[in-house]
């Protein structure tokens, strides 16, 4: 059989069946557990499994730099959708993802993320954005860390873009530490605009926070996506 063939099939297959089974159970944590942290946990699992079961192994290095005593901002490069699964199914932290609101809509799926109390943004929706912005800091202040893609989209070709200046607003406004994320190898596994699965490695390098606040000083964004292309060239 072909070998991409096989697994974008499995990884389907899974990714339907997990989401039916443990986002039903996500939803009926939410019950028992108001916070949603139960059902993130659920959620984290959900993203292990279709890491673990379509053979993508996820190595992580520098787990000494999550603080454990305070939420943090994660800020990571993006090369494609495998950074969700790793990151959410093995920071060992209550994570609130910002996404899509589209994505809130699709049964079993976005009904674990609504139990998980994630955070939905209308893109394209000026006012709904800044209401997801302040929903989004004021999660950070409950005690929960964020992801952030400071450049906003995928990767094509795992280069680094530009990266938007959200996470260091949210950072300053929560008075929370921003820890640099590198992500090796995801990209690989689904190119951006196929879905095609090949199995592989992430790399997931963690890298020292950044306590310092400063509310529009681009040179502290600028000086992690340095940080993130150094680890990529070092690691390349």
């Amino acid at each position: 059989m072909n070998k991409p063939f096989y697994h974008t099939v499995k990884f389907w297959t899974l990714i339907i069946s997990l989401s039916i089974l443990l986002g039903t159970a996500a939803v009926f944590a939410r019950i028992f557990d108001r916070s949603g942290n139960t059902s993130h946990k659920i959620a984290s699992l959900w993203c292990r499994l279709l890491c673990q079961w379509n053979g993508v192994k996820v190595n992580i290095t520098g787990l000494e730099h999550i603080l454990t005593d305070q939420p943090q901002i994660f800020v990571s490069n993006h090369q494609g959708y495998f950074d969700i699964f790793a990151l959410s199914g093995f920071l060992p932290v209550q994570i609130r993802w910002v996404a899509k609101s589209s994505l809130f809509k699709i049964p079993f799926m976005g009904w674990a993320m609504s139990a998980a109390d994630y955070i939905r943004v209308e893109r394209g929706d000026r006012k709904k954005s800044y209401q997801a912005f302040i929903e989004t800091v004021e999660k950070v202040k409950q005690g929960s860390s964020v992801i952030i893609f400071p450049e906003g989209t995928r990767s094509e070709d795992g280069t680094v873009g530009p990266f938007k200046k959200g996470s260091n607003l949210i950072a300053s406004r929560s008075r929370s530490p921003m820890v640099p994320v590198t992500i090796i190898g995801s990209g690989d596994i689904i190119k951006k605009g196929s879905a095609i699965i090949n199995p592989g490695t992430v790399q997931i390098i963690l890298s020292p926070p950044i306590t310092k606040h400063e509310k529009d000083d681009g040179e502290i964004l600028n000086s992690i996506r340095d940080t993130i292309c150094a680890n990529l060239k070092t690691m390349s």
